[in-house]
């Protein structure tokens, strides 16, 4: 599935900046169980648990985690455009485990 980067504070005032993945609402429904609470990412041949948030299922469809903006800093990703924030892969493997990569 493609996702998003997704961020909270501003680039340019450099003051820090939160990074995290957003997960379109159709995505969730379809590779996310309510249940869980939490998911494991592989990134760069390291596994990191990510909470899943209440929110995650209403209003806030992000990941949020320190080591998903290191990565994404890592890559070259961040900063971006106002509006148009990085696509990336996030690939399913089993149940609850997911491969992070920049598509």
């Amino acid at each position: 599935m493609i996702v998003t980067g997704w961020k909270k504070g501003h680039f340019l005032l450099r003051r820090f900046v939160a990074l995290s993945l957003r997960v379109r609402r159709k995505h969730a429904a379809q590779f996310f169980a309510k249940e869980w609470d939490s998911i494991l990412i592989e990134m760069d041949g390291a596994t990191v648990p990510v909470a899943i948030t209440k929110t995650f299922w209403s209003s806030c469809p992000e990941l949020r985690s320190s080591a998903i903006g290191a990565w994404m800093k890592k890559r070259g990703l961040v900063p971006w455009i106002k509006g148009k924030p990085p696509p990336m892969r996030l690939t399913p493997l089993e149940a609850n485990r997911f491969r992070l990569g920049a598509d």
